[in-house]
């Protein structure tokens, strides 16, 4: 077992190193191994494989919720959304941090994905805060940590390929994200309020009346049923493809295609929808698509090597003999998390790291759906880890603010998300409630 682990984990950094993308590594090392050890004959098992996910309806999954992300994003309803959030709280001192908290809160909602949350949001409300007075970091910081609720709260990627890959009902992992999801955009606001509290310089010129363009001052209500108007169907989107896989009405499949077939005619009808929008939609969702079906056959590929040789079974083995408390194991595992996190995107992480590590952490007693929820917060955390997470380079990628300031706004946020990681630890019931109850 020894040779033949320390063979892939070699293959796997070599491929990685040299930076061809995540799928390209995984099929080479699986190629790799069955040469080295199984013989060629195994090679046909490729076939079977990459036959048998592309043409699983479990993978139809990921590409409507993606289709129905896109639509969103290019349609303008993130600006609707925190135009709305923070038309209500503009009277709070601090009220457009918390505004676009909750902003990423319900975008993650309507996109599975960290990045896109933070980059849609992040155009808009930077340059909100700091024209009224909002130290940089502060702003930004908000907006990397909000962005992460991306892949926790439903419909979340990330999710999506963890149920793949380890079998585990995906409308069960979806909603387990929910409460945990929710609870850490609460303590981001409780964050946000106390540092202001703390610290009134960081939104020095924060008071809503003082400045502003006519819309913010306007308070005749007109302007406010405007908003609630272009925002509420976003929010009906959200509860019709949540509440159908909750009550069990649709499975995720067909909530995925009720949210895709909803958002193209949000907005449709909010006469936002062109050709070149339709396009370059379909296109990036097909982009999109195809790399994480190519990710997930060539992470299959490698589970049957690692399956075949024993390798998972072995280690299962090796792990619950070695005398080692369950929960250090757990503690070494997470900081491993936090390391990929901060190297790699939510879905390679997953693919790279469960097929190895699963079989031990079911036997030593974890829930299959709660490891599924804290290893996405795991990642949640590396994506704003300085040097390298990968929402901060987002960040510097949409705006004016140097790196090392987006870096020491992000901090404080790291520590929120580490605290919500050990309320999780010692609570599993908040991500074990919904999915029992259903």
């Amino acid at each position: 077992m020894t040779e033949t682990l320390i063979f892939l984990i070699a293959m796997l950094l070599i491929s990685l190193f040299l930076g061809v993308p995540v799928s390209t590594a995984l099929g080479f090392t699986a190629l790799a191994a069955i040469m080295a050890f199984m013989g060629s004959l195994h090679l046909t098992r490729f076939g079977i494989i990459a036959f048998t996910q592309g043409t699983s309806l479990n993978q139809m999954v990921a590409p409507l919720f993606i289709v129905m992300a896109e639509f969103l994003a290019r349609g303008g309803m993130a600006d609707d959304i925190y135009a709305l959030l923070s038309r209500l709280m503009r009277r709070l001192r601090g009220g457009l941090a918390l505004s676009t908290t909750l902003a990423c809160t319900v975008f993650a909602a309507l996109c599975g994905s960290s990045p896109a949350t933070a980059a849609a949001i992040g155009r808009i409300s930077i340059s909100q805060m700091t024209s009224r007075g909002y130290r940089p970091d502060f702003a930004v910081g908000t907006v990397a940590a909000g962005g992460t609720l991306g892949i926790m709260i439903p419909p979340s990627l990330t999710f999506v390929l963890y149920g793949i890959i380890t079998e585990t009902s995906i409308a069960k992992l979806l909603m387990a994200g929910l409460l945990p999801g929710l609870m850490l955009s609460a303590m981001f606001c409780i964050s946000i309020i106390i540092r202001v509290r703390l610290n009134p310089r960081i939104v020095t010129d924060d008071p809503p009346e003082k400045t502003g363009n006519a819309g913010e001052r306007d308070s005749d209500g007109d302007s406010l049923r405007k908003g609630i108007s272009a925002a509420v169907p976003a929010f009906a989107l959200i509860f019709l493809v949540l509440g159908t896989m909750y009550t069990g009405l649709a499975t995720p499949t067909e909530a995925a295609g009720f949210g895709a077939v909803g958002a193209l005619l949000i907005v449709s009808l909010q006469r936002r929808l062109n050709a070149r929008i339709f396009k370059e939609t379909l296109l990036a969702s097909a982009r999109t698509s195809c790399m994480i079906l190519f990710m997930i056959i060539m992470g299959f590929c490698l589970s049957y090597v690692i399956s075949y040789l024993g390798i998972a079974q072995q280690l299962a083995t090796f792990i619950i003999g070695s005398g080692l408390n369950r929960w250090s194991v757990m503690i070494m595992l997470f900081v491993l998390w936090f390391i990929m996190g901060c190297l790699m995107d939510p879905g390679s992480m997953v693919i790279l790291t469960v097929p190895f590590i699963y079989p031990a952490l079911i036997g030593m007693g974890f829930d299959a759906i709660w490891l599924g929820v804290v290893s996405t917060l795991c990642v949640e955390i590396g994506m704003i880890t300085p040097p390298v997470g990968l929402n901060l380079f987002i960040l510097r990628s949409i705006s004016d603010v140097p790196m090392g300031m987006i870096i020491k706004g992000a901090l404080p946020y790291v520590g929120v998300l580490i605290t919500g990681l050990t309320i999780l630890c010692v609570f599993p019931q908040i991500a074990l409630f919904l999915p029992s109850m259903m």
